[in-house]
Formats: structure tokens, sequence, C-alpha cells
């Protein structure tokens, strides 16, 4: 092959790979994430995220400062604080098929069920007292099992054969 065939054949061949791997920022994220979904979702000022869980496309964060629950669409990037600050840290979470978050409650010593809908806090539940750190969270169809970072303890909150949540040990308005 000539050398004028060969730098018009690469000038060609470079030319083709150019075109084909040119892409808008658009078309990278999609591309970097399999086509569906951001790169990355901006969350409130402040809210130091901890705790995370997933239901369908959409995340759940705690914040360990305030205890807030960020909703975040994984698909779109739309997001929306869900529930408002309570006061106490939002760690470990867990989301069921009936559309709850189990949530621990770190220094707290507690736990709370929010409803993954509203936002609304279903039901609290005291641990421990100081010293203590609940800190994570998993789910049977039997019970919610919640860690203490501070003890060598497992805490179980049992659930009925239907998934009733048992009656609150501290009352969800008094958060």
């Amino acid at each position: 092959m000539n050398r004028t065939c060969r730098t018009v054949l690469t000038t060609v061949l470079a030319m083709a790979l150019v075109a084909g791997t040119a892409t808008t920022p658009a078309q990278a994220t999609a591309e970097k994430t399999g086509g569906v979904g951001p790169t990355s979702i901006a969350l409130p000022d402040g809210f130091q995220p901890e705790g995370i869980a997933t239901a369908g496309r959409y995340a759940y964060l705690g914040s360990r400062a305030t205890g807030a629950i960020y909703r975040a669409d994984l698909v779109t990037g739309a997001g929306r604080l869900l529930s408002p600050a309570t006061g106490t840290p939002s760690l470990g979470l867990a989301v069921d098929h009936r559309a709850r978050l189990f949530v621990a409650g770190g220094a707290a010593g507690d736990a709370r069920v929010v409803d993954t809908r509203t936002g609304r806090v279903l039901a609290s539940y005291r641990f421990a007292d100081a010293p203590t750190f609940v800190n994570d969270v998993i789910l049977t169809e039997q019970a919610a099992y919640f860690t203490d970072s501070y003890r060598p303890v497992l805490y179980r909150l049992p659930l009925s054969g239907r998934g009733k949540l048992p009656p609150p040990t501290v009352s969800p308005r008094s958060r």
C-alpha cells in the first residue's frame, strides 16, 4: 500500500473514531450510567447524609445532623425533603414492601418508622438511654433488627404476620 493511500485511510479512520465518540455533556452522563439517571444528585445544604435505602426508583437518605429524610428519584435526579428534622440522627435505613422506612436514631437510642409516601412518622421506639448508638437496621418478615455500636446487643422490633407495627414506646408527635 502506498504512502498516500495509508495517509488517507488513517485520516478517515481517525475521523470516524472521533465522530463516533464525540458526545454532548448530557449524552456523556447517560453513557456513564448505562443510559439511566444522573451521575450525582445534589442534596440540601447542610444535609450531612449518612444512611441510604432504595425502593424502586427512589433512594431515601438520612441526615446524621438533623434527622431529616430526603427522597431522591434515581432516574430523574429530582428530590425533596420527605420528613423534616427530628433533632436526632437518621442513620441506618431500610424500606419494607409496605412503603415504610425504618430509621435508626444513633445516640438518641431510638428508632422510628416513616411512611415513604407522606413522610409522616408512624411510630417511634426507645431502645436504650446514653451511652448508646443505634446505627444499622435490617428487615425480615417477622422483625426489624437494629444494632447498637456502643453495646453488644441487637434490638428486635417484632412485626406481626401482616406487618403490623407494635405500639410505639415514644409518641411520634413528641419528636
